[in-house]
């Protein structure tokens, strides 16, 4: 219950806000690790202020499903009220997921899908900072400089759907003629690399395999065998330079803590 503190808000409360909407869902140990507060206890209570005197902030319940959840790391997100005091401020910062809070074109998956791309984000973006010249690139950098196109036809509305047409091919069987589908990856990022006083990049299709079988008996369903054929066809053909406007793409794919390049 709110104890009725009053509370004048900072530039890291708001740096707070601005995180929670860039990734949708954040343990407080990744905004530590983002904000890099001078007393981590101190940080972690006013986390607690922002939840309950403000309400600028939320605990999604979904958390609490864990047998474990009260020996983990409270994960916040941002609540509607604290979307109105961002969207008060100006333009907000750039989402480094397609299910940020108020994205309506992109609705959030499942938690425990959710956060395991946003540990998988988190993860890369502090990766980067440790690097001297590089830049962590968000997906809303990529999607203001992908090319006009029109919607993929029976595909999902999502802002980086790209159709790809799979062939027969020796490691999916049960593709007999030439397939048209399409690629939602759960993710997608970029990393900038400054050499020698010129900027260039690598992009990234992060797949986080939750529950997805490896392989199924037809192609109407998906599974991990049919989404590789798929991104291999994508990258053979370079459809990412046509649907995503990048020169290049690596596909990274985690399963359940394991990480295959």
């Amino acid at each position: 219950m709110p104890k009725g503190k009053q509370l004048f808000l900072t530039d890291r409360d708001l740096a707070v806000l601005q995180s929670l909407y860039r990734f949708r869902y954040l343990r407080a140990t990744q905004l530590v690790a983002l904000l890099q507060p001078k007393s981590q206890k101190r940080f972690i209570e006013r986390l607690g202020d922002l939840y309950h005197e403000t309400g600028l902030i939320n605990r999604p319940t979904a958390q609490w499903r864990r047998f474990d959840a009260r020996y983990q790391p409270i994960v916040y997100e941002l609540s509607s009220k604290g979307l109105a005091l961002l969207d008060s401020q100006g333009e907000p910062p750039p989402r480094s997921v397609t299910f940020s809070v108020g994205a309506m074109v992109s609705p959030a998956p499942q938690f425990e899908h959710a956060m395991m791309i946003v540990d998988a984000l988190v993860e890369a973006e502090l990766s980067v900072r440790k690097v001297p010249g590089q830049r962590f690139v968000p997906v809303d950098e990529i999607l203001e400089r992908m090319p006009a196109r029109s919607a993929v036809r029976g595909a999902p509305r999502h802002p980086i759907t790209a159709p790809v047409m799979i062939r027969p091919n020796p490691h999916m069987p049960s593709v007999t003629k030439p397939m048209a589908t399409h690629l939602i990856p759960d993710a997608l990022y970029g990393i900038e690399h400054l050499i020698d006083g010129q900027e260039r990049y690598r992009f990234y299709a992060l797949e986080c395999e939750f529950k997805n079988p490896n392989r199924r008996s037809t192609t109407r369903l998906s599974s991990t065998a049919l989404k590789r054929a798929a991104y291999e066809a994508f990258i053979a053909e370079r459809g990412f330079r046509k649907a995503w406007g990048i020169p290049n793409l690596e596909v990274r794919v985690i399963k359940r803590g394991n990480c295959v390049h």
